[in-house]
């Protein structure tokens, strides 16, 4: 591990571009080093026939003058020290638009869960495959010798087109490798409707899911070792998608970079970080980037992809949100940014000459925090627990809607071509409550690994308990411990209600129940001016709604009540098990019906800023900002920690505050990092109550600004 003295790299910024050598390569290389200039990018990432200039799995023929562009370029970069890597954009192929193979590409084609196939997808078992693959990927090792070589998404067996449904490999060598381990045939359907049966799951999901990972790896190990035959020193590096999905293809991660990692280096992993439009920065968080930097068991190099799609230049992504996702990367660890924002047809920087100075202007404060070399496995606040292996232990409600099948195919809902099922259902979402708390204004972390402090919050949704043995599950719940409905309700069905407070829970829909408010106790909220009731909406956060009967000893935190201001059953509560545990649980299923309009609001907030602080007690790492709209970042560094506040809403934030335990603060030094890029001492007024200190601040922020904070012990004098 590096010495905690060492002095970090800088920040290291790597432009992915396409060169079309068919489309004016001299100005092309005058934009681009015009560009190299402007933005100091340290790296360029260069696309080969991507996107709108493929025209299929390339040959070697087709790429000759891409390469020879990129030799020519070389001269350029090297000048400036800018390094070059490659990312050859397509390997088993991301979805038809039309494509087909060419005559002398007799690839075994991947066949989804329809049982279609889209004409152009490989199946990663093909052996006519693997070669091209690696004497594709060879022939341009040779020819360029990156720095780097990254393996494109496609290396996956889902999103493939919405033809083949959510995808899946069930060609007839893939069913007959898995009938050989069965020990008799089987078909597509029968596979289906078994790894997708309702309630517990068959056998057949486990060894499916097993298949589905050796799929992945065997090429993988096939390539690796024709790569480094020619240049042992050339580093493979993967982009991710989404945890949760690589988890329905029984995806081991630290197995897959294994293969592409020697042993005396860190993996190389360009992390997914949508969306890849701009959206509401409320709601656009970085949960499933710091969920795959959770799975690591190695030092990584992470260099998460800002994504600007359809490369449309400011009509798809401004500089401000652009730059606000850099900053967001390196609060949760990373090292440099990916950066896909130009077009890939040769257009150079035409669709945003803008770009790079804006990119530029923000270079020492990328440094500088470099410097503080922040590590998400060191942040702050609750942990969110998830499980990588969570698609193989869900169990699957009968009738259940699939969740969020148009990210994945393009269309509302998935179809399997039969009766029997799709392996969307086999999507959870583990997630919830890091979404949840970025709202919120909380900080936190994603884990997998069930390990703590004596105040230690852990935050767990959906299926994800299914993961978790007896013992783990009794360990966990002699913490502090969110529970959403779900979660809830798997504790009751393996007998673990005596330890959450719970006897029962059952679901009711609006249609039966017309609940509509949930009311806080003033015993816990405290009053409000003129006899106000703190009160929120029910009716359009979830339906169906848990009925929960609570044991007498919970310390129930608020009602649902009808229009008529009828009490009608609990809507969360608080309690104190025998093993120490803290169990709060609610009437909610995350993320349903309309929570991100109806769940939020400013109530809301203080209601969940009391809730924390109250559980987590003296020792709490919370750090929790309100009176503005905020996403707050915090990890313990060298010294103290760092804490960041980001203004995510359009209006300016003016007045607001920061909580953080008074034991927490005690004996540092804040210091704040001004326009200069220059850690400077920072004096806010601070008022200490109950164990919990007030930072009150009036630095203006305005939307997509952030306040960066150090608190530094003064023993230390680290700065």
């Amino acid at each position: 591990m590096e010495s905690s003295t060492t002095k970090a790299p800088p920040f290291h910024i790597i432009l992915r571009y396409s060169l079309d050598p068919h489309n004016g390569i001299e100005e092309n290389l005058r934009q681009l080093e015009r560009f190299l200039e402007e933005s100091t990018v340290n790296e360029v990432m260069f696309l080969l026939l991507p996107e709108e200039r493929s025209s299929g799995h390339p040959t070697i023929e087709a790429a000759k003058p891409w390469v020879q562009a990129i030799q020519q370029i070389q001269v350029m970069l090297n000048k400036h020290g800018v390094k070059t890597s490659l990312n050859p954009w397509t390997t088993t192929y991301h979805c038809a638009r039309g494509r087909s193979l060419k005559p002398e590409q007799d690839f075994c084609l991947m066949f989804g869960e329809t049982g279609v196939a889209n004409g152009i997808t490989a199946c990663p078992r093909c052996e006519k495959w693997q070669q091209y693959i690696s004497d594709y990927f060879c022939y341009l090792t040779e020819e360029i010798r990156p720095t780097a070589m990254w393996v494109e998404d496609d290396w996956r067996l889902h999103n493939h087109g919405s033809e083949m449904g959510y995808g899946g490999c069930f060609c007839s060598h893939c069913l007959d490798v898995f009938a050989a381990q069965l020990g008799h045939p089987v078909t597509r359907e029968e596979v289906v409707s078994k790894v997708v049966q309702e309630g517990q799951p068959h056998s057949w999901r486990k060894r499916w899911l097993e298949l589905s990972r050796e799929t992945l790896e065997r090429p993988a190990k096939r390539l690796a070792t024709a790569m480094h035959a020619i240049d042992s020193t050339i580093r493979i590096g993967l982009m991710s998608s989404i945890p949760d999905v690589h988890s329905i293809e029984g995806r081991d991660w630290n197995g897959l970079m294994d293969i592409w990692t020697r042993a005396d280096e860190a993996y190389l992993i360009r992390p997914h970080m949508p969306p890849y439009t701009e959206e509401p920065p409320l709601t656009t968080t970085p949960c499933y980037s710091r969920q795959t930097i959770a799975l690591l068991e190695r030092d990584a190099d992470i260099y998460p992809e800002l994504e600007n799609s359809p490369r449309s230049g400011q009509y798809s992504g401004s500089h401000a949100f652009s730059i606000w996702q850099i900053y967001n990367s390196i609060f949760y660890g990373s090292q440099g940014i990916t950066i896909n924002h130009f077009d890939n047809m040769g257009m150079n920087t035409q669709y945003d000459p803008g770009f790079g100075k804006a990119l530029a202007q923000h270079r020492l404060h990328f440094d500088a925090l470099s410097q503080l070399k922040l590590d998400d496995k060191h942040a702050r606040g609750v942990k969110v627990l998830f499980s990588p292996n969570v698609a193989e232990k869900k169990w699957i409600e009968k009738n259940a809607p699939v969740k969020a099948a148009k990210m994945y195919t393009g269309v509302a809902e998935v179809s399997s071509g039969s009766s029997v099922g799709t392996l969307q259902q086999l999507q959870t979402n583990s997630t919830a409550w890091s979404k949840l708390l970025y709202v919120m204004g909380v900080s936190h972390s994603l884990t997998s690994k069930i390990e703590g402090s004596e105040g230690s919050i852990f935050a767990v949704s959906d299926e994800t308990l299914r993961c978790f043995t007896d013992t783990e599950i009794i360990e966990l719940l002699g913490y502090r411990v969110l529970l959403d409905l779900p979660s809830v309700e798997i504790l009751l069905e393996r007998g673990f209600g005596a330890l959450i407070g719970v006897n029962s829970a059952a679901r009711v829909s609006l249609a039966d129940v017309p609940y509509s408010i949930e009311e806080i106790e003033t015993s816990f909220y405290g009053a409000l001016g003129g006899d106000i009731k703190a009160r929120m909406c029910a009716q359009r956060c979830a339906d169906p709604i848990g009925v929960i009967e609570y044991h007498p000893d919970v310390n129930k935190l608020s009602t649902i009540k009808d229009a008529e201001l009828n009490s009608l059953f609990p809507a969360s509560g608080l309690y104190k098990n025998e093993i120490g545990g803290q169990i709060y649980s609610c009437c909610y299923q995350l993320e349903t019906s309309q929570f991100y309009m109806a769940y939020f609001n400013r109530i809301r907030q203080k209601y969940w800023t009391k809730l924390l602080f109250e559980m987590s007690g003296a020792g709490s790492s919370q750090v929790i900002a309100q009176g503005h709209v905020m996403h707050v970042h915090s990890h313990d560094i060298n010294g103290g920690f760092f804490c960041a506040l980001t203004n995510v809403i359009y209006d300016k934030a003016e007045a607001y505050s920061l909580l953080i335990a008074s034991s927490a603060i005690e004996g540092k030094t804040i210091y704040r990092l001004n326009a200069e890029a220059q850690w400077e001492k920072f004096s806010p007024r601070i008022f200490p109550e109950n164990g919990v200190s007030t930072l009150n601040i009036n630095i203006q922020l305005f939307p997509l600004e952030s306040l960066l904070l150090k608190f530094i012990d003064k023993v230390s004098n680290a700065r």
